[in-house]
């Protein structure tokens, strides 16, 4: 298994930082289940494509929320996302795997317990988070 980390790209001129995530995908009873430890989201159906299509909803209702209540940094540092100036910008960087491990219970279960897969997707904050 990988580092379950996310990678951002800093993008200024657009507004948005792209984020290379890891989600886990596995099956719990008939249900497909799409997973992100960095941001405790899932998404769920009964095949890939309908547990990615609701994962994507729960990502773009997480960012339009915190963003409209003004509280994606926030939730952000709840979830144990850093920020690390860098040389000309600042960029935040998710927790490390051993931690989200040993402070979610239920991501060990399925690390220990299920078949799972992992794999990376590229999605889009707003930079100014």
């Amino acid at each position: 298994m990988g580092d379950l980390r996310a990678r951002g790209k800093y993008q200024n001129k657009q507004g948005y930082v792209e984020v290379d995530i890891s989600l886990i995908s596995f099956k719990e009873d008939d249900t497909i289940i799409i997973y992100s430890p960095a941001l405790d989201l899932s998404g769920y159906g009964e095949n890939e494509e309908e547990a990615r299509n609701s994962f994507g909803i729960a990502l773009e209702e997480f960012i339009k929320y915190t963003l409209n209540k003004k509280t994606l940094k926030t939730e952000l540092e709840k979830l144990g996302w850093k920020l690390i100036n860098k040389k000309s910008h600042k960029t935040y960087v998710p927790p490390y795997l051993n931690h989200l491990l040993s402070s979610k219970e239920y991501l060990s279960n399925i690390v220990n317990e299920k078949d799972f897969k992992s794999y990376r997707q590229k999605i889009q904050m707003p930079a100014y988070a």
